[in-house]
């Protein structure tokens, strides 16, 4: 998996004769940035306490919503805004402030009869379908006005919806993503912003012109993946295979604390030419979940996958080659072991790694 501005492996071991678990921690950040695609959505409002807008359907829930008319942001911070790199949570994760144009101006600047500037702001991004454990923290500010969105659902708010809005300055609007979100992290996932310029009628008065807007937000994930130990005949070193053969990949999903995953997750098994290189060499063999002897089958209460790789259909060259557990949504390389396929009985050729 791509993991983008900042990403953290937490390896630690566990002995589980035969072989070694290799359990995986991620750490990583979606953010504020030039990817993001921002569109001015007019004028609306100029009364408090200050509601969102809304915009186009599907705009900060559909991962496949038409983004033609949007434009990526540009990086722009007004010296009166607080620091994203010394203010928690943004701190560490390279959010920035972004806006509408590089000078910050947007369509509204000049807007004077009390009514405010709507900007929507999203981006998509992934989580593995088998990610489990997850936490997540958010974190928005703008000028003048910040909502965040998780799937469409609204994580959070302006910490002051009045004409006293200081919505730039520290602390910013902080959360921790609930459950019933959490079920929503798996593959794409929408993070959106509306942000609304200028605080309306202040004071009592519009004549006051808007002018700048920004928004900076990140959102925090913290998740563990399955660890891959793999059944024999392929978990010992001395393994390899005979070229013309059928090799029964077996292989089980743990936990980081060691525990036994008993149900069928979104993975699928591909053999690739090759070692387990960046990138991986091409698939010459592949499985996903399914009942029938050509499928990656799954036994219910055991745990246990299992796919027949028969080189005895196919005109393969001898030499190294790698199965690989994916994750379904990303692809990420979830455990993977090299192995030799020779045409010779026994070529002593054989490494087992559960993740890389």
């Amino acid at each position: 998996m791509k993991k983008r501005l900042y990403s953290f492996l937490l390896i630690a071991i566990f002995v589980m004769l035969p072989i070694a678990v290799w359990a995986t921690e991620v750490l990583v950040a979606e953010i504020s940035d030039t990817e993001t695609k921002v569109f001015y959505n007019g004028v609306d409002g100029n009364s408090f306490p200050v509601s969102p807008a809304g915009g186009p359907t599907g705009w900060n829930s559909d991962p496949n919503f038409n983004e033609s008319g949007w434009s990526p942001a540009f990086l722009f911070k007004d010296p009166n805004w607080l620091d994203p790199a010394s203010t928690i949570p943004f701190q560490g994760t390279g959010a920035e402030w972004i806006s509408i144009s590089k000078d910050g101006k947007g369509s509204d600047v000049d807007q004077s009869d009390g009514s405010r500037g709507v900007y929507l702001y999203r981006k998509t991004f992934q989580v593995p379908a088998t990610a489990y454990n997850i936490y997540g923290m958010l974190g928005i500010a703008a000028d003048n006005y910040g909502w965040l969105y998780l799937n469409g659902e609204e994580v959070l708010a302006p910490r002051d919806l009045t004409e006293n809005d200081r919505n730039f300055e520290a602390p910013p609007s902080v959360g921790i993503i609930a459950v019933e979100q959490l079920d929503k992290l798996v593959c794409n996932n929408v993070l959106a912003a509306e942000v609304q310029n200028g605080c309306g009628n202040c004071g009592g008065t519009s004549s006051v012109k808007n002018g700048v807007t920004g928004v900076v937000f990140s959102m925090w994930l913290d998740y563990e993946l399955p660890d891959v130990v793999w059944r024999p005949p392929v978990t010992n070193s001395n393994f390899s295979l005979k070229n013309g053969s059928t090799l029964p990949l077996k292989f089980e999903l743990f936990t980081q604390e060691g525990i036994l995953i008993k149900s069928a997750l979104e993975i699928y098994l591909a053999v690739h030419e090759g070692g387990f290189t960046e990138p991986l060499g091409d698939i010459i063999a592949g499985w996903v979940l399914g009942k029938g002897v050509n499928s990656l089958r799954f036994a219910k209460g055991k745990g246990q996958y299992i796919a027949n790789f028969q080189t005895n259909k196919m005109n393969l060259q001898d030499g190294l080659y790698t199965a690989v557990v994916h994750d379904a949504c990303n692809e990420e390389a979830l455990g993977y072991i090299e192995f030799q396929l020779s045409s010779q009985k026994k070529t002593n050729r054989g490494n087992p790694h559960p993740e890389k």
